[in-house]
């Protein structure tokens, strides 16, 4: 009898380790899916950033338009903003691709909160920097050139668009494959506490 007891009982905890490695498999996959897409979504910020840059100079250098002010100023500092937005993304990046879900629970989940911090403070840099930067200059462009009404219309339909697919990509990617990853970060801590 006592012979039975131990071998269910080590059966018990091998089917328990089981378990364990089996919920650590499915939480990594789910994880390391939710990182993949936010690497993705930062890679693709970056190539969109470095096209823009030669964009912006070739607008600087349009034939015809030598002497419109606006558009020199927009273009410039479209350069500078794709410029600071191609070095962010690649900072960004850094912090997403320290992530590795084989390595320590603690480091990956100072790696998503950095990660987290920068996200906040982008999400400020372009609702009270970037969009009142680009609408002003456009508005600039627009009426140093004399645009005509439905063109301010698109412009206006142009931001708001910009605004609500900028809102829109920050709370179905970011936000919710950031929460993905710290709650599978959160139960993977608790299965080797445990």
């Amino acid at each position: 009898m006592k012979n039975t007891w131990t071998v269910l009982e080590e059966q018990l905890k091998k089917n328990e380790m089981l378990n364990k490695q089996i919920v650590q498999e499915v939480l990594y996959k789910k994880s390391n899916k939710s990182l993949n897409r936010l690497i993705n979504v930062d890679f693709i910020g970056l190539i969109v950033m470095l096209l823009a840059i030669p964009a912006c100079i070739w607008l600087y250098n349009i034939p015809g338009m030598g002497n419109v002010l606006s558009i020199k100023v927009f273009s410039v500092a479209m350069t500078i903003i794709c410029a600071l937005g191609a070095i962010w993304y690649v900072y960004k990046l850094k912090y997403a691709l320290k992530i590795d879900f084989s390595k320590n629970v603690r480091e990956n989940m100072c790696c998503i909160n950095k990660y987290t911090i920068l996200l906040k403070k982008e999400k400020l840099a372009t609702y009270f920097g970037l969009v009142p930067i680009v609408t002003l200059l456009g508005a600039f462009c627009y009426y140093e050139l004399k645009a005509s009404f439905s063109l301010w219309v698109f412009l206006i339909v142009a931001i708001t668009f910009a605004v609500v697919a900028e809102y829109w990509l920050y709370k179905r990617y970011y936000d919710t494959n950031i929460q993905s990853i710290k709650k599978s970060l959160e139960e993977m801590k608790e299965l080797e506490e445990g």
